[in-house]
């Protein structure tokens, strides 16, 4: 055998057994990193249906608290408001809420009537839990999370899996809880397998050509240099290999970006915020196509979404509350443009909630940004003020106004998504506490009004107090 050829064939098997070994080694590296994103993504995903379960939950206690607690209505009459109104809460699909006492009695099933009356105490799913004692025993112990499997109304019945969460009402003895179904985090969770083992095998076969091709460019390029001294011989198989090696680490690199940017926690996170945001407004009117639209462009505006998740919030709406905030942000605004901004604010105690006040703070912020963009006006006035059932937020402008119907009616998604974003996130921030943003625009200005139930303020303001044990707010 040539001398030449002996030395390629020393330089080549080498680098396929090198080659070899990284494409098992980086095999077995990607199924562990695919094995563990998954688990992490699986367990961000039920982190958050829990906290959905307790906030669906707390939504349920408020709605029903000046029930549970109105003195001027005997424990029979309240009892009967209080089933009805949980009977009459729904959320998404198969969201219902359920109540028994605790010997284990049906007191509220919605859709499944012929329970009601019945004592479940003992009652057990396929896998031996029982379900009714579990909750329970979670409720009594201050509030808890059950795992079981139940029917699923949706799909005619059939056995899904379920995690429920209930809480007490000790007075009258009563557990209160809802549940929602997780055979969707499954189903999500096989289609994320099944697109990362995609994404391995190809970067597989990528790194397997790169080896070919390099392997041959060795075997070529000896072919060339057979006739050359040995020294250079040497020099060149040093700096192909080199050239080799650099290759496939830039292509582990490239593929490890990919997948931490394909996979990101935060985008899913995202989009199952919004999902929630759909199922919460069901109750009002149907926005499915609106939020549809907005999780189509959250990939594009990620950037800007960490940026302003990154945005300091202002220590003065803590310390101070709303209304000296606005004042503030105001005074920063007139300062900077040379607009003369008039704020009228009220102060009330105990009403606003920590994020109350910086929903309705952020929208002042966006209003206050779109005039600054686009108005071109010379005044604004900013009100703060209470009105039978409300409280609003108002900003008006002396601007030249735009034509919001237009817009609103426009089919044009780049053009809705470039114009309308902030007006989309006021929207959103509001609908969280059932209220509504109205705007009137024409040529003499615009006014933007933003308005909060008070029986938002109320529940809110009732759990900031008996969380944060706050003495006095002004807002």
């Amino acid at each position: 055998m040539h001398l030449n050829l002996k030395l390629q064939l020393v330089t080549i098997i080498p680098l396929v057994l090198a080659l070899s070994g990284v494409l098992f080694v980086t095999q077995v590296q990607y199924q562990s990193l695919s094995k563990q994103t998954i688990q992490e993504y699986r367990q961000s995903v039920i982190k958050h249906r829990k906290e959905e379960l307790r906030n669906y939950v707390a939504i349920a206690e408020g709605a029903t608290e000046h029930i549970y607690k109105n003195k001027n209505l005997n424990v029979q009459e309240a009892q009967t408001l209080v089933k009805q109104t949980l009977a009459n809460m729904r959320f998404g699909k198969d969201g219902y809420f359920f109540a028994y006492d605790f010997d284990g009695t049906a007191l509220v099933v919605p859709g499944q009537e012929w329970r009601i009356g019945k004592n479940w105490l003992d009652l057990e799913d396929r896998n031996g839990t029982k379900l009714i004692q579990g909750l329970l025993e979670k409720a009594q112990e201050g509030g808890g999370y059950l795992s079981y499997v139940f029917n699923q109304p949706s799909k005619d019945g059939k056995v899904s899996k379920k995690i429920g969460y209930s809480r007490a009402l000790d007075d009258w003895q009563w557990m209160i809880g809802t549940g929602v179904y997780i055979d969707d985090i499954e189903q999500e969770t096989a289609l994320l397998n099944a697109s990362i083992s995609k994404h391995i095998r190809n970067t597989s076969i990528m790194t397997l050509v790169i080896g070919v091709f390099a392997v041959i460019a060795i075997f070529v390029s000896g072919q060339f240099i057979r006739f050359s001294e040995k020294k250079l011989a040497n020099r060149k198989l040093r700096e192909l290999n080199e050239r080799i090696f650099q290759t496939q680490e830039e292509e582990c690199k490239r593929v490890s970006r990919e997948l931490h940017d394909g996979i990101s926690q935060t985008i899913a996170a995202a989009k199952f915020s919004l999902e929630t945001a759909q199922l919460k407004q069901q109750n009002n009117a149907d926005s499915s196509k609106e939020m549809d639209r907005a999780m189509e462009f959250i990939c594009k505006i990620m950037g800007d979404i960490r940026a302003i998740s990154h945005q300091l919030h202002p220590g003065l709406l803590e310390d101070f509350g709303l209304g000296a905030a606005l004042e503030e942000l105001g005074r920063d605004f007139s300062q900077r443009t040379g607009i003369d901004v008039k704020v009228e604010r009220l102060s009330i105690r105990n009403v606003l909630s920590t994020e109350v006040k910086a929903a309705l703070y952020r929208i002042a912020q966006e209003s206050l940004t779109n005039i600054e963009r686009h108005a071109k006006a010379s005044k604004v006035t900013i009100t703060l003020k209470l009105t039978p059932g409300w409280l609003v937020l108002e900003i008006i402008d002396n601007g030249q106004g735009f034509d919001y119907q237009r817009y609103d009616k426009t089919s044009d998604k780049k053009t809705k998504a470039h114009q309308g974003i902030g007006l989309r996130n006021m929207k959103e921030r509001l609908s969280f506490y059932q209220g509504d943003l109205t705007v009137n625009s024409g040529k003499n200005g615009t006014t933007v009004i933003a308005r909060i139930p008070q029986s938002q303020l109320r529940y809110n303001a009732s759990n900031t107090s008996e969380n944060s044990n706050e003495g006095e707010e002004h807002d």
